[in-house]
């Protein structure tokens, strides 16, 4: 996705009155004409005589300026004199006319359209959501190996140096747009038997949800080499996850990605794993992506459960989960969940002053403002006038392209 996302705003108090507006035009912005509403000269004389219809006034705003020098020499004349340059004619010295722009007391127009006045930058990001992984570090995930890039001259590799392998790429990718923490189930120091704690979970969450949270995370989960071992006690750990979200109080959005590679174990019926995952999507409005690492029949139908207990399960095919056959679908399948998980709700700082002329583009294309996000594409108000929300397809434009900007467009004079 995408890089830095741009905002073009407005002064405060943005107006054409200003002879230096012109000056203030943010050069990387392309396709903005600053107005330059300004001074005019009176009755001024230079070696070169500037003279412009009756007054003698240079009109403000105009691209063109005709000299006297061009028309005439060491020449007073009392009557309207009109000079061409480039094929544009200035006579009452009321506009000029260049290149189909045309400029007059009132503000600037191209093809109708009111240009900016004074304009600068600043940065616009989508309001980040809490993602919280829970990772099955069971022993099958070191025990079992796959070819995990579908290259049989590549060794295979183990499921948890693939799986953290994908963690490490998205959570890098997305550091800077959304809040990460990780769950392990079961507890990182657990061995492969009951009484080695195969069962058993640490209470709470290893890697708490914070910003710029990628280091951090990957301090906190076993390496990719490290010999994963236990059972499968996943209950135990949606439970636990569950409640950390709930008290979390950040206020943003939040959601669980939950992976795993085989059955729930440990004595917890599914039953109650999905009333639980059921429970946290009806009550609290957190979504369960589920994601199966190369998982059998008996289990897939278990997940297909649990995904559709969540409330973001897949309805093209037999697996209403996330099914990984390798890790190059591992990562598509993070790609696609994470890209869901960005909120298309942007804040819009400072409050425009003209708010019917405010604008927005994304990877060069303007989107529409519309009044129904439901069946439309492009962008309406939240909250006015300090909040959008991105609909349809210009919501996936956001969370695929290179870059959003907004342009605060105001009325010169």
């Amino acid at each position: 996705m995408a890089g830095a996302l741009a905002l073009a705003t407005a002064l405060p108090g943005c107006t054409g009155d200003d002879p230096n507006a012109s000056d203030s035009a943010t050069d990387s912005l392309t396709n903005i004409t600053s107005a330059s509403q300004g001074s005019s000269t009176q009755g001024s004389t230079t070696d070169s005589a500037t003279t412009t219809g009756e007054s003698g006034a240079s009109e403000s705003g105009a691209s063109e300026v005709t000299s006297a020098s061009d028309a005439t020499t060491d020449t007073t004349t009392s009557e309207p004199t009109t000079s061409t340059t480039d094929d544009t004619t200035t006579s009452e010295p009321t506009t000029s006319t260049t290149d189909d722009t045309t400029t007059s007391d009132s503000g600037t127009t191209t093809d109708g359209m009111v240009e900016p006045c004074q304009v600068e930058e600043t940065s616009i990001e989508p309001i980040p959501s809490d993602v919280l992984f829970v990772l099955d570090k069971s022993g099958s995930m070191s025990m079992e190996l796959w070819d995990h890039d579908s290259n049989l001259q590549t060794p295979n590799i183990t499921r948890w140096k693939s799986l953290h392998a994908v963690v490490e790429a998205v959570v890098t990718d997305f550091d800077d747009r959304l809040n990460f923490g990780a769950k392990l189930y079961p507890k990182i120091d657990a061995g492969s038997y009951i009484n080695q704690g195969a069962c058993e979970i640490t209470p709470g969450i290893e890697v708490p949800i914070a910003a710029n949270n990628a280091e951090t995370l990957l301090e906190g989960i076993p390496s990719a080499d490290f010999e994963v071992l236990g059972g499968t006690p996943s209950f135990q750990a949606l439970s636990e996850s569950y409640k950390y979200l709930e008290t979390l109080m950040t206020g943003l959005d939040a959601a669980v990605i939950f992976i795993t590679d085989g059955e729930i174990s440990c004595d917890n019926p599914p039953a109650a794993a999905i009333a639980a995952i059921s429970d946290a999507w009806d009550n609290s409005q957190i979504p369960t992506y589920v994601v199966g690492v190369d998982v059998d029949a008996q289990t897939s139908s278990q997940l297909n459960s649990f995904a559709l207990a969540g409330g973001k399960q897949l309805n093209n095919g037999q697996y209403k989960f996330y099914q990984a056959t390798d890790q190059v679908e591992l990562q598509a399948a993070m790609q696609t969940i994470l890209d869901d998980t960005i909120s298309c709700v942007l804040p819009v700082e400072p409050e425009p002053a003209y708010p019917d002329l405010f604008q927005l583009w994304i990877d060069g294309a303007q989107v529409d403002e519309i009044g129904d996000c439901a069946e439309e594409n492009g962008w309406h108000w939240t909250q006015d006038h300090t909040e959008i929300e991105l609909c349809g397809q210009s919501c996936l434009d956001l969370k695929q392209g290179e870059g959003i900007e907004a342009k605060y467009f105001c009325l010169a004079g």
